[in-house]
Protein backbone atom coordinates (compact mmCIF):
# COMPACT_ATOMS: atom_id res chain seq x y z
CA UNK A 1 0.00 0.00 0.00
CA UNK A 2 1.14 3.32 -0.92
CA UNK A 3 1.71 6.15 2.16
CA UNK A 4 0.25 9.27 2.08
CA UNK A 5 2.75 11.28 0.91
CA UNK A 6 3.27 8.82 -2.63
CA UNK A 7 -0.21 8.08 -2.77
CA UNK A 8 -0.88 12.76 -2.83
CA UNK A 9 1.65 12.75 -5.46
CA UNK A 10 -0.01 10.17 -7.30
CA UNK A 11 -3.21 12.36 -7.81
CA UNK A 12 -1.51 15.51 -8.47
CA UNK A 13 0.59 14.02 -11.17
CA UNK A 14 -2.96 12.50 -12.28
CA UNK A 15 -1.70 8.66 -11.89
CA UNK A 16 -3.34 6.03 -9.95
CA UNK A 17 -3.90 6.56 -6.90
CA UNK A 18 -5.38 3.99 -3.62
CA UNK A 19 -7.60 6.98 -2.05
CA UNK A 20 -8.81 10.50 -2.08
CA UNK A 21 -5.85 12.46 -0.04
CA UNK A 22 -7.01 13.95 3.29
CA UNK A 23 -4.66 17.02 3.51
CA UNK A 24 -3.84 17.21 7.02
CA UNK A 25 -2.77 13.41 6.46
CA UNK A 26 -0.65 14.24 3.31
CA UNK A 27 0.53 17.29 2.99
CA UNK A 28 2.47 19.99 4.45
CA UNK A 29 2.99 23.37 4.51
CA UNK A 30 6.61 24.63 4.91
CA UNK A 31 8.39 28.16 4.53
CA UNK A 32 6.47 29.03 7.21
CA UNK A 33 9.08 31.13 9.01
CA UNK A 34 10.43 33.03 6.09
CA UNK A 35 6.61 33.55 4.89
CA UNK A 36 5.90 35.16 8.48
CA UNK A 37 8.57 37.87 7.56
CA UNK A 38 6.10 38.60 4.85
CA UNK A 39 2.90 38.83 6.27
CA UNK A 40 3.85 38.54 10.28
CA UNK A 41 1.07 36.25 11.46
CA UNK A 42 1.30 37.34 15.22
CA UNK A 43 1.30 41.36 14.23
CA UNK A 44 4.42 43.25 13.24
CA UNK A 45 5.92 44.96 10.61
CA UNK A 46 6.50 43.16 7.07
CA UNK A 47 9.57 42.98 4.65
CA UNK A 48 7.93 45.88 3.01
CA UNK A 49 7.61 48.31 5.49
CA UNK A 50 3.66 47.01 6.17
CA UNK A 51 1.97 47.08 9.39
CA UNK A 52 -0.02 43.84 10.12
CA UNK A 53 -2.21 43.38 13.14
CA UNK A 54 -3.25 39.70 14.81
CA UNK A 55 -6.58 37.93 14.82
CA UNK A 56 -8.24 34.84 15.19
CA UNK A 57 -9.18 34.47 11.97
CA UNK A 58 -5.50 35.41 10.68
CA UNK A 59 -3.50 38.71 10.80
CA UNK A 60 -4.49 41.17 8.80
CA UNK A 61 -3.07 44.68 7.52
CA UNK A 62 -3.56 47.38 10.75
CA UNK A 63 -7.33 49.01 9.41
CA UNK A 64 -7.22 51.93 7.79
CA UNK A 65 -3.27 52.11 7.01
CA UNK A 66 -1.88 53.32 3.23
CA UNK A 67 1.25 53.57 2.17
CA UNK A 68 0.50 55.44 -0.72
CA UNK A 69 -3.10 56.91 -2.71
CA UNK A 70 -1.54 57.10 -6.05
CA UNK A 71 -0.47 54.25 -8.09
CA UNK A 72 2.14 56.61 -9.78
CA UNK A 73 4.05 56.61 -7.02
CA UNK A 74 4.13 53.50 -6.32
CA UNK A 75 8.28 53.39 -7.10
CA UNK A 76 8.74 55.85 -3.99
CA UNK A 77 7.28 53.87 -1.33
CA UNK A 78 7.73 50.20 -2.27
CA UNK A 79 11.37 48.34 -2.73
CA UNK A 80 12.20 44.97 -2.49
CA UNK A 81 13.56 43.54 -0.04
CA UNK A 82 17.35 42.80 0.62
CA UNK A 83 16.75 38.75 1.09
CA UNK A 84 20.35 37.69 0.76
CA UNK A 85 20.44 38.99 4.90
CA UNK A 86 18.27 36.20 5.55
CA UNK A 87 19.35 32.61 6.02
CA UNK A 88 16.78 30.60 4.46
CA UNK A 89 18.89 26.95 5.04
CA UNK A 90 18.86 27.81 8.83
CA UNK A 91 15.07 28.49 8.29
CA UNK A 92 14.59 25.51 6.90
CA UNK A 93 17.01 23.34 9.29
CA UNK A 94 14.75 24.87 12.10
CA UNK A 95 11.55 24.38 11.15
CA UNK A 96 11.88 20.53 9.88
CA UNK A 97 13.24 20.31 13.52
CA UNK A 98 9.87 21.29 14.97
CA UNK A 99 7.51 19.21 11.92
CA UNK A 100 8.91 16.26 10.47
CA UNK A 101 7.24 16.54 7.23
CA UNK A 102 9.23 13.40 5.31
CA UNK A 103 6.22 11.48 4.95
CA UNK A 104 4.26 14.22 3.30
CA UNK A 105 4.08 16.49 0.33
CA UNK A 106 6.24 19.62 1.23
CA UNK A 107 4.31 22.44 -0.32
CA UNK A 108 6.11 25.84 0.18
CA UNK A 109 4.25 28.45 1.79
CA UNK A 110 4.16 32.06 -0.66
CA UNK A 111 1.46 34.44 0.74
CA UNK A 112 0.72 37.63 -0.47
CA UNK A 113 1.13 37.30 -3.99
CA UNK A 114 1.22 40.69 -6.52
CA UNK A 115 -2.68 41.75 -6.38
CA UNK A 116 -2.19 41.21 -2.10
CA UNK A 117 0.30 43.36 -2.81
CA UNK A 118 -1.16 46.49 -4.36
CA UNK A 119 -3.97 46.24 -1.88
CA UNK A 120 -1.75 46.00 0.98
CA UNK A 121 -0.30 48.91 0.29
CA UNK A 122 -3.19 50.74 -0.95
CA UNK A 123 -6.01 49.55 0.74
CA UNK A 124 -9.00 47.71 -1.33
CA UNK A 125 -10.82 50.60 -2.52
CA UNK A 126 -7.94 52.42 -4.12
CA UNK A 127 -5.91 49.46 -5.19
CA UNK A 128 -8.84 48.75 -7.10
CA UNK A 129 -9.40 51.91 -8.72
CA UNK A 130 -5.95 52.17 -9.95
CA UNK A 131 -6.26 49.09 -11.81
CA UNK A 132 -9.11 50.15 -13.95
CA UNK A 133 -7.68 54.00 -13.83
CA UNK A 134 -3.55 53.38 -14.41
CA UNK A 135 -3.42 49.70 -15.86
CA UNK A 136 0.03 50.21 -17.41
CA UNK A 137 1.37 51.28 -13.70
CA UNK A 138 0.02 48.39 -11.91
CA UNK A 139 1.59 46.35 -14.98
CA UNK A 140 5.19 48.25 -14.17
CA UNK A 141 4.31 47.71 -10.26
CA UNK A 142 3.58 44.00 -11.05
CA UNK A 143 6.68 43.49 -13.10
CA UNK A 144 9.12 44.61 -10.25
CA UNK A 145 7.18 42.69 -7.39
CA UNK A 146 7.80 39.53 -9.87
CA UNK A 147 11.23 39.84 -9.97
CA UNK A 148 10.77 39.94 -5.98
CA UNK A 149 8.71 36.57 -5.52
CA UNK A 150 11.04 34.14 -7.95
CA UNK A 151 14.35 35.61 -5.87
CA UNK A 152 12.16 34.68 -2.97
CA UNK A 153 11.26 31.46 -3.92
CA UNK A 154 14.94 30.71 -5.46
CA UNK A 155 16.07 30.82 -1.83
CA UNK A 156 13.40 29.08 -0.31
CA UNK A 157 13.04 26.17 -2.54
CA UNK A 158 17.20 25.69 -2.64
CA UNK A 159 16.56 25.72 1.67
CA UNK A 160 13.29 23.69 1.99
CA UNK A 161 13.65 21.36 -1.47
CA UNK A 162 9.91 21.21 -1.53
CA UNK A 163 7.71 18.92 -3.87
CA UNK A 164 5.23 21.95 -4.97
CA UNK A 165 4.91 25.61 -4.48
CA UNK A 166 1.39 27.22 -2.95
CA UNK A 167 1.39 30.80 -4.29
CA UNK A 168 -1.47 32.82 -2.36
CA UNK A 169 -3.39 35.16 -4.60
CA UNK A 170 -7.01 36.39 -3.14
CA UNK A 171 -8.43 37.75 -6.46
CA UNK A 172 -12.03 37.06 -5.42
CA UNK A 173 -14.73 37.57 -2.67
CA UNK A 174 -17.70 34.80 -1.62
CA UNK A 175 -19.44 36.07 -4.95
CA UNK A 176 -17.32 37.00 -7.34
CA UNK A 177 -13.62 37.97 -8.62
CA UNK A 178 -12.67 41.23 -7.61
CA UNK A 179 -11.88 42.38 -10.91
CA UNK A 180 -12.98 41.53 -14.43
CA UNK A 181 -11.72 38.86 -16.48
CA UNK A 182 -10.64 41.64 -18.55
CA UNK A 183 -8.46 43.07 -16.57
CA UNK A 184 -7.32 39.92 -14.68
CA UNK A 185 -5.89 38.63 -18.66
CA UNK A 186 -4.33 42.18 -19.08
CA UNK A 187 -3.17 43.25 -15.95
CA UNK A 188 -2.02 40.32 -13.64
CA UNK A 189 -2.00 37.16 -16.12
CA UNK A 190 1.34 37.71 -17.84
CA UNK A 191 2.79 38.06 -14.68
CA UNK A 192 1.16 34.92 -13.03
CA UNK A 193 2.56 33.44 -16.01
CA UNK A 194 5.91 34.07 -15.48
CA UNK A 195 5.78 32.46 -11.95
CA UNK A 196 4.07 29.62 -12.69
CA UNK A 197 7.02 29.16 -15.56
CA UNK A 198 9.78 29.57 -13.17
CA UNK A 199 8.46 27.27 -10.47
CA UNK A 200 8.08 24.53 -13.48
CA UNK A 201 11.36 25.66 -14.11
CA UNK A 202 12.42 23.74 -10.96
CA UNK A 203 10.81 20.78 -11.86
CA UNK A 204 8.12 21.50 -9.10
CA UNK A 205 4.07 21.24 -9.13
CA UNK A 206 2.68 25.24 -8.79
CA UNK A 207 -0.29 25.53 -6.78
CA UNK A 208 -2.78 28.62 -6.69
CA UNK A 209 -4.60 29.80 -3.67
CA UNK A 210 -7.59 31.66 -4.80
CA UNK A 211 -10.58 31.07 -1.71
CA UNK A 212 -14.26 32.85 -2.88
CA UNK A 213 -15.87 32.56 -6.08
CA UNK A 214 -13.66 32.01 -8.38
CA UNK A 215 -14.09 29.04 -10.78
CA UNK A 216 -14.51 31.99 -13.79
CA UNK A 217 -10.44 32.30 -13.61
CA UNK A 218 -9.87 28.65 -14.12
CA UNK A 219 -9.65 28.88 -17.52
CA UNK A 220 -7.14 30.79 -17.46
CA UNK A 221 -5.45 29.44 -14.54
CA UNK A 222 -5.45 26.10 -16.38
CA UNK A 223 -3.97 28.48 -19.68
CA UNK A 224 -0.84 29.26 -17.86
CA UNK A 225 0.27 26.26 -16.51
CA UNK A 226 -1.32 26.16 -12.94
CA UNK A 227 -1.16 22.30 -11.77
CA UNK A 228 -3.87 22.64 -8.47
CA UNK A 229 -6.16 24.30 -6.82
CA UNK A 230 -6.39 25.46 -3.22
CA UNK A 231 -8.48 25.73 -1.42
CA UNK A 232 -11.73 25.25 -3.26
CA UNK A 233 -14.79 26.60 -1.49
CA UNK A 234 -18.40 25.30 -2.31
CA UNK A 235 -19.34 28.89 -3.68
CA UNK A 236 -18.15 27.65 -6.51
CA UNK A 237 -19.80 24.82 -8.99
CA UNK A 238 -16.50 22.46 -8.10
CA UNK A 239 -17.77 19.67 -9.81
CA UNK A 240 -18.02 22.04 -12.79
CA UNK A 241 -13.95 22.31 -12.65
CA UNK A 242 -13.59 18.94 -12.10
CA UNK A 243 -15.30 17.39 -15.13
CA UNK A 244 -14.26 20.49 -17.27
CA UNK A 245 -10.51 19.92 -16.28
CA UNK A 246 -9.58 16.77 -15.70
CA UNK A 247 -6.39 15.34 -16.28
CA UNK A 248 -4.98 18.88 -16.12
CA UNK A 249 -6.00 20.74 -12.48
CA UNK A 250 -6.17 19.07 -9.43
CA UNK A 251 -8.74 20.57 -7.17
CA UNK A 252 -7.70 20.56 -3.14
CA UNK A 253 -10.45 22.22 -1.00
CA UNK A 254 -14.03 21.01 -1.04
CA UNK A 255 -15.09 21.57 2.76
CA UNK A 256 -17.83 23.63 3.35
CA UNK A 257 -15.86 26.38 5.63
CA UNK A 258 -18.46 28.93 5.27
CA UNK A 259 -20.89 26.68 6.11
CA UNK A 260 -21.70 24.66 9.61
CA UNK A 261 -19.35 22.77 9.56
CA UNK A 262 -16.70 25.46 9.43
CA UNK A 263 -17.79 26.87 12.28
CA UNK A 264 -16.19 26.74 15.75
CA UNK A 265 -19.41 25.59 17.30
CA UNK A 266 -19.36 21.79 14.76
CA UNK A 267 -19.73 19.07 16.22
CA UNK A 268 -18.66 15.54 15.54
CA UNK A 269 -22.01 15.14 13.64
CA UNK A 270 -21.40 17.94 11.30
CA UNK A 271 -17.56 17.45 10.42
CA UNK A 272 -18.72 13.31 9.96
CA UNK A 273 -21.63 14.32 7.83
CA UNK A 274 -19.16 17.11 5.78
CA UNK A 275 -16.38 14.62 5.27
CA UNK A 276 -18.42 12.32 3.64
CA UNK A 277 -20.86 14.45 1.47
CA UNK A 278 -17.37 15.89 0.04
CA UNK A 279 -15.75 12.10 -0.51
CA UNK A 280 -19.06 11.35 -1.80
CA UNK A 281 -19.66 14.00 -4.35
CA UNK A 282 -15.87 15.01 -5.49
CA UNK A 283 -14.33 12.19 -4.40
CA UNK A 284 -15.70 10.20 -7.28
CA UNK A 285 -14.07 12.71 -9.88
CA UNK A 286 -10.11 12.14 -10.24
CA UNK A 287 -7.56 14.68 -8.99
CA UNK A 288 -9.35 15.51 -5.73
CA UNK A 289 -7.47 16.03 -2.64
CA UNK A 290 -10.07 16.59 0.80
CA UNK A 291 -8.86 20.06 2.86
CA UNK A 292 -10.94 20.24 5.87
CA UNK A 293 -11.00 23.99 6.93
CA UNK A 294 -12.43 24.86 10.01
CA UNK A 295 -12.14 27.25 12.53
CA UNK A 296 -11.95 27.36 16.37
CA UNK A 297 -11.51 29.56 19.27
CA UNK A 298 -7.61 29.79 18.40
CA UNK A 299 -8.47 30.52 14.62
CA UNK A 300 -7.66 28.73 11.30
CA UNK A 301 -7.60 24.94 12.42
CA UNK A 302 -5.17 24.16 9.70
CA UNK A 303 -2.61 26.52 11.18
CA UNK A 304 -3.83 25.68 14.95
CA UNK A 305 -4.88 22.45 14.99
CA UNK A 306 -8.02 21.35 16.23
CA UNK A 307 -9.00 18.01 18.06
CA UNK A 308 -12.27 17.14 15.67
CA UNK A 309 -9.73 16.53 12.48
CA UNK A 310 -9.96 12.74 14.80
CA UNK A 311 -13.07 12.62 13.51
CA UNK A 312 -12.51 13.73 10.07
CA UNK A 313 -9.77 11.75 9.51
CA UNK A 314 -12.01 8.52 11.33
CA UNK A 315 -14.64 8.83 9.13
CA UNK A 316 -12.34 9.73 6.02
CA UNK A 317 -10.40 6.36 6.86
CA UNK A 318 -14.33 4.30 7.50
CA UNK A 319 -15.72 5.69 3.60
CA UNK A 320 -12.28 4.41 2.12
CA UNK A 321 -11.94 1.76 3.64
CA UNK A 322 -8.02 2.54 4.80
CA UNK A 323 -6.51 0.63 7.83
CA UNK A 324 -3.47 1.82 9.71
Amino acid sequence: MMTERENALEVLHWGRPDHVPLTTEAIQLVGMIPGDLDGPMKGGTDLFGVPWVPGKEGAMVKPGYTMFDDICDWDRYIKRPDLSVYDFKKFAEMEYGMVDSSDKVRTLFCQNGLFMRLVNSMGFMEGLAALAIEPEKCMDLFDYLTGYVIDYMERAIDAYHPDMVTYFEDIATASSLFMSLETYREILKPFHKKIVDYVHSKGLLFQMHTCGKCEDVMEDYVDIGVDAWHSAQCSNDIEAVQVRFEGRLVVEGGWDSQGKPGLITADEKEVREETRRCLETYGKHRGFILCPLIFNEKGNSLLVGDDRFAYIKDEWKKFQGISE
